[in-house]
């Protein structure tokens, strides 16, 4: 089983270092050619997906869209409100600072263990055969959350290894074993 992780391109809150959470901003000029190029890309590369599921917010969907259209996938694009980003709460609109203590219970954000239990939840929901391959469109914080259930934990939602970035695709291979072996599509 593969699992593909696609972060959505660019958007002008990315540029501005802003917090996005469910705000539905779309992507930027940048993002569209990141997005154009990443799949070109897995055409290149002949990259194949079984399934394509996508957050609900237009940045996610642009996204999903572009990659079906040059790919020819002609399946389904199921729309998963549980892959929306992370709930900011009071930041959202906010420059990010390193000051900023984000367990603040004050900002209302969601909170990473409620991240991860959400992306527990889909990947439970997804789950299937051995030699299936699902292509996740999402958002940042969501697809660290999800590599690290993929990881069973062994990845923290807080380690640097194997980041979520735009313009290329996490991938996680699952063993028969239910080992998960991480890599990026393109370096």
């Amino acid at each position: 089983m593969i699992f593909y992780l696609v972060r959505h391109g660019q958007t002008d809150w990315n540029n501005e270092k802003r917090f996005q959470g469910h705000r539905d901003i779309p992507m930027n000029e940048t993002g569209i050619r990141q997005i154009n190029g990443l799949a070109d890309r897995i055409v290149t590369e002949k990259i194949i997906f079984d399934k394509m599921i996508v957050s609900p917010l237009v940045r996610a969907r642009e996204t999903a869209s572009i990659i079906a259209e040059k790919t020819g996938f002609t399946e389904e694009i199921i729309v998963d409100t549980d892959l929306i980003e992370r709930d900011c709460g009071l930041l959202e609109g906010e420059v990010w600072s390193p000051k900023l203590d984000l367990n603040d219970p004050g900002y209302k954000m969601e909170t990473v263990p409620e991240l991860v239990a959400r992306a527990e939840k889909v990947l439970n929901r997804y789950r299937s055969s051995e030699d299936a391959r699902i292509m996740l469109v999402s958002h940042g914080a969501f697809l660290t959350a999800m590599r690290t259930v993929l990881s069973d934990h062994k990845i923290g939602y807080s380690d640097k290894a194997f980041p979520v970035i735009q313009g290329n695709i996490l991938c996680c291979r699952k063993t028969a074993g239910e080992e998960s072996i991480f890599y990026n599509a393109f370096d």
